[in-house]
């Protein structure tokens, strides 16, 4: 009888380890397979760009639009606070909200529908980009990012953080005191 009991125990401990090595194991610092560039502001959240394989190759990150249209920002927003003919080709208008120190923009064709320009300047505590605010600590703001975007996208210095996204420009996260006090992203 103690054999039997031996031997389903030895069993038992072998098929645990088993398991513990066939389990998919998940890198610590590795970004989610879809990250979504969404800017809070006014209380709402909208998300303008997402970004699918962030951790790949910069030729194999795909960025697709979010909010395809105005009517979907100022459902959120509400109206922006100025809106402008768009010089280039005289194709639909740019809008933008602004509050302080902080502005939003984007293009739009004259059908609503959004282009694939937006401009990102955060410089005081009205906005979030990210889930990163101005005035939250670089250390705070540098997990939060490499967890969003894995650690290899992420770069930190004395005075800035960037976040590089495939071919897009970086996002910027500008540090002041150890903590961050501006935030800008243009993608065109």
């Amino acid at each position: 009888m103690k054999k039997i009991k031996k031997r389903f125990l030895a069993m038992g401990v072998c098929l645990a380890v088993l398991f513990c090595f066939l389990a998919p194991v998940q890198p610590a610092n590795a970004a989610a397979k879809t990250v979504h560039l969404t800017v809070r502001y006014k209380g709402k959240s909208v998300t303008f760009l997402k970004f699918r394989n962030v951790g790949a190759s910069p030729s194999k990150v795909k960025g697709m639009m979010g909010a395809k249209t105005y009517a979907a920002v100022k459902k959120a927003w509400g109206k922006a606070n100025k809106v402008e003919k768009d010089d280039f080709m005289g194709e639909g208008n740019s809008y933008t909200w602004k509050n302080g120190k902080t502005r939003i923009a984007f293009g739009a064709y004259k059908n609503g529908k959004r282009k694939g320009d937006v401009v990102i300047d955060i410089q005081n505590k009205k906005a979030s980009l990210c889930g990163i605010k101005v005035g939250m600590s670089k250390r705070q703001a540098t997990q939060k990012l490499i967890k969003q975007f894995g650690k290899k996208n992420v770069s930190v210095t004395m005075n800035q953080i960037l976040v590089q996204i495939g071919y897009y420009h970086p996002i910027e996260f500008n540090l002041k005191s150890e903590k961050v006090s501006g935030i800008y992203f243009m993608s065109s």
